[in-house]
C-alpha cells in the first residue's frame, strides 16, 4: 500500500512533523469527539486510541489523518457542543495539515515506503 504523499523531510521539518503528529494524537485522546455519541465509551476510546497510536508512530499516517478528520466530522455532527467547538475544529484542521504534509522522515511510513536507492550494475 503506497501512502498518499512521497516526500519525507528530515532535519527540522521532520522534527516539526513529529510535533504535529504528537499534537494530533494528544488532541484525539484528550478531546475525543466521539465520546458524546450514544455508543459504548470503550468503543469510542478504542477507535480514538488506535488512530492516535498509528499517527504518533507515523504508520499509515495519511490514511489515519483521514480517519481522524472523519472522526471529528462525525463527532461534530452528533454532539451538541455549542461554543466548545474550538478543540475539535483545531484537531480537524491539524489532521488536514498532517494529511497534506505527510509523516516525515522519522516515521514508520518512511521506513516502509520511503525513498529507495536504485543501483544499476553493469
Amino acid at each position: 500500500m503506497q501512502p498518499l504523499i512521497s516526500l519525507y523531510p528530515r532535519s527540522l521539518p521532520g522534527v516539526g512533523l513529529i510535533v504535529l503528529r504528537l499534537s494530533v494524537a494528544l488532541g484525539l485522546i484528550l478531546h475525543n469527539p466521539l465520546a458524546a455519541l450514544p455508543i459504548p465509551d470503550g468503543a469510542a476510546a478504542f477507535v480514538a486510541g488506535l488512530i492516535a497510536l498509528s499517527i504518533l508512530a507515523g504508520l499509515l499516517t495519511s490514511w489515519m489523518a483521514v480517519a481522524c478528520c472523519l472522526h471529528v466530522i462525525v463527532g461534530l455532527q452528533q454532539a451538541d457542543l455549542g461554543t466548545a467547538m474550538f478543540a475539535p475544529m483545531s484537531l480537524g484542521l491539524s489532521s488536514v495539515a498532517l494529511l497534506l504534509l505527510g509523516p516525515g522522515a522519522y516515521s514508520f511510513d518512511a521506513v516502509l515506503f520511503g525513498r529507495r536507492v536504485v543501483r544499476i550494475h553493469k
